[in-house]
């Protein structure tokens, strides 16, 4: 097989070709700025990341050739424009892909074991020992149909986890540093923190859709993730009878506090221990999450020098370090 052939994003450096299927993103015909007429520009993606690609002639013809969420084979060559890698292919470069494929292959996907992470939160869950918190938990890890959006999900569009299988990931480790917060802390109530850390997004599941790309549904734009989950919480609650007033409140506050206050999105403040608990370990995991993934997105783009481009999900530079080559070495070894 041609080396041109079958690369992945992620693999593509400037002077490379390529002639590979990626799934089509986003397209749009965008003016020449010194001159009259169109251009295309296409965002192409893969489960290794996405590449901006451009067509500079008969850009409308070619744009009539497919749409977003297509699969296309694509032949061109990879450059660097500004810092950044772009693809530019010829308008006969870039057709619908005739070779079966699966649709995995061109979304990005956490690389853990998706099953091993709902085991190890089902396990959590099935040592509560509080009936009322272990049966509302259940009813969601029992429900077929919310188990298969739940090791789907992203966990968020553009931030942290923004892949398939973000979202259990995220929720398995958010589970963990509350496990051994309860551990430092034993004053805890151990089962109503673990509820709230297992619970505290399932809201994400409503909140977006990733048939192509991971985007934001109607609901989750217009109400939020919060509020999705709350409602989704609550009504469990609603079917387990005589569950405690008082439980039920906490239950949900931490639903509701869990993001921070004000700008984050949370309607209030956490107001007991556990929820404060909660909120921490969910923005540790979001952050230490956003860190790694702009270290990989820098390494992956061949970044040199000790810093990083400017994060504006971080609101900074990233130190990268002098010898994370050296280290990213000795790593494999």
């Amino acid at each position: 097989m041609s080396e041109t052939k079958n690369k992945r994003i992620r693999d593509l450096k400037a002077g490379s070709t390529v002639d590979s299927s990626f799934i089509v993103m986003e397209k749009e015909l965008k003016e020449f700025i010194t001159k009259e007429g169109y251009y295309l520009q296409v965002k192409l993606g893969d489960s290794t990341g996405s590449i901006w690609t451009k067509c500079w002639e008969n850009a409308e013809a070619v744009a009539a050739l497919f749409e977003p969420g297509d699969v296309v084979r694509v032949k061109g060559v990879v450059e660097s424009f500004r810092g950044r890698l772009q693809l530019i292919f010829e308008p006969s470069g870039i057709g619908i892909s005739t070779e079966p494929y699966d649709l995995a292959e061109f979304l990005p996907m956490t690389s853990k074991d998706i099953d091993f992470l709902f085991d190890e939160i089902l396990r959590t869950a099935e040592s509560m020992e509080n009936d009322y918190l272990k049966r509302v938990v259940l009813s969601f890890l029992n429900d077929p149909s919310f188990v298969s959006s739940f090791k789907k999900a992203p966990a968020a569009k553009i931030h942290h986890h923004n892949y398939i299988g973000g979202l259990i990931e995220h929720t398995q480790s958010v589970m963990e540093v509350c496990e051994t917060v309860c551990k430092l802390y034993p004053e805890l109530d151990r089962d109503l923190l673990l509820a709230g850390a297992i619970l505290h997004d399932v809201g994400k599941t409503a909140a977006y859709e990733y048939t192509f790309r991971i985007d934001v549904t109607e609901e989750g734009g217009l109400i939020d993730h919060i509020v999705l989950g709350y409602r989704m919480v609550d009504d469990k609650i609603k079917g387990i009878t005589g569950f405690p007033e008082e439980l039920r409140l906490r239950l949900l506050h931490l639903i509701l506090s869990h993001h921070r206050y004000g700008k984050w999105g949370s309607p209030v403040k956490p107001l007991f221990a556990e929820a404060e608990a909660l909120c921490y370990a969910d923005m540790l995991d979001a952050q230490l999450r956003e860190f790694l993934q702009v270290q990989k997105h820098e390494a992956a783009k061949g970044k040199e020098g000790v810093w990083s481009d400017f994060s504006r999900r971080l609101d900074r530079f990233v130190y990268l370090g002098r010898d994370k080559g050296k280290a990213h070495h000795k790593s494999k070894k």
